[in-house]
């Protein structure tokens, strides 16, 4: 077994705006904290794999094939998997400037050719899980999932742990929409906390299903310390977790991949359904809902295509879990359908999508104004999330 890792600092040389939030719109230059793309990577006889986490807002399914297609031809190696997932933090540089997109797929492919390889022994891994509100619930009031997850994976050689990665699904929003600065909001925070407490390992973030989970109902303010105090809950888990021992198994790299087309509708929304006891930041939402809607049913209507078409999922069996990576900002509910004890579903990665609500759901929420998604697809994405 080889391995490698790097982290790539991927701020902007240049000014742009944010992405995540509407209001963010004015270009800015300012980094509170750098953001990175931490790069890992496997590789033995018959496998390699090559897993980026970013700091962004999301990294579509064009530049993720483009990835691949680019290191297959640079090694002549077609083992090679490429696999992609973004923290989703809302104070990246954005992904919707061209320019910036074009310099960070370059930067990509120049830094990850030059990470050297070495041999490992006696490689293991090891998975635990809890159940956490550290940073987060459900945003949505009077919806419960109780479906919050911190997830941890080591990798042992000769039982050092040389990497880890964390596991969590909530949204990182905790810092107001409007702050001045970039920044990699809480899995930033945490993951420097980790990196100065364990110096010898490795360490990478894993958004999970985190489409209705956010620190709406959990923050007490919204300025960086209000980060950092929920980043330090989220932290002590994590900790709790490395005091305890897990039982280790031999690593496996073994990848699968599922495409998927994805059917729209617009369904009608009954807004008489609106309940009464909703906070002032979801009525808002809702309102900003209704514009992304009208916006979606105009592209929709005058140009073909411009609804997302076709996703990639894609699973990587590491002996100890299978981690299912999934492209949409998908709703907790959809952990029913895999099995947590040996499985966990990451969101954001292989592309990116709006949001995948459970079958008929309820709520009005903003979430519900982008869900265009069929019943039949649905059904598709939960079949393929049991079987992959």
């Amino acid at each position: 077994m080889q391995y490698s890792f790097t982290k790539i600092n991927i701020n902007a040389p240049f000014p742009t705006t944010q992405c995540g939030h509407s209001c963010q719109i004015e270009k800015l230059s300012e980094f509170h904290d750098d953001l990175y793309a931490r790069v890992f990577s496997f590789k033995d006889e018959k496998s390699w794999i090559i897993h980026f986490s970013f700091d962004l807002l999301a990294f579509d399914l064009k530049h993720r094939n483009m990835l691949e297609e680019y290191f297959r031809d640079y090694y002549q190696d077609e083992r090679i998997k490429v696999i992609t997932s973004a923290t989703h933090t809302h104070y990246a540089n954005s992904v919707r400037d061209p320019e910036y997109v074009n310099y960070l797929f370059d930067l990509l492919c120049k830094e990850t050719v030059k990470m050297e390889y070495r041999e490992l022994e006696d490689v293991t891994a090891s998975y635990q899980h809890l159940h956490s509100n550290a940073i987060g619930r459900s945003r949505i009031s009077g919806y419960e999932t109780n479906k919050e997850t911190l997830c941890l994976i080591r990798f042992y050689a000769k039982e050092e742990n040389f990497l880890s990665l964390v596991y969590y699904n909530c949204h990182p929003t905790i810092l107001q929409a409007n702050v001045p600065y970039f920044s990699a909001e809480y899995p930033g925070y945490v993951l420097r906390k980790l990196e100065e407490t364990y110096p010898e390992t490795d360490f990478s973030f894993l958004q999970g299903a985190a489409g209705d989970i956010s620190s709406r109902f959990v923050r007490d303010g919204q300025d960086y310390e209000a980060l950092e105090k929920l980043g330090n809950n989220l932290y002590e888990d994590i900790t709790s977790l490395y005091n305890e021992k897990a039982q280790c198994v031999p690593l496996q790299l073994t990848y699968k991949e599922v495409p998927i087309n994805y059917d729209h509708e617009f369904k009608p929304i009954d807004l008489s359904k609106i309940r009464g006891d909703l906070s002032e930041r979801e009525m808002e939402t809702i309102r900003l809902g209704q514009i992304e809607r009208e916006k979606l049913e105009k592209t929709a209507n005058l140009i073909f295509g411009k609804l997302i078409e076709k996703a990639l999922i894609t699973a990587w069996d590491t002996g100890c879990v299978k981690i299912i990576f999934f492209p949409n900002e998908i709703f907790s509910h959809y952990m029913n359908y895999i099995d947590r004890d040996k499985e966990m579903l990451v969101s954001y990665s292989n592309g990116y999508g709006p949001y995948v609500l459970p079958i008929d759901f309820k709520y009005i929420t903003y979430e519900m104004f982008t869900d265009t998604l069929t019943v039949e697809t649905k059904e598709k994405i939960i079949e393929i999330l049991q079987t992959i």
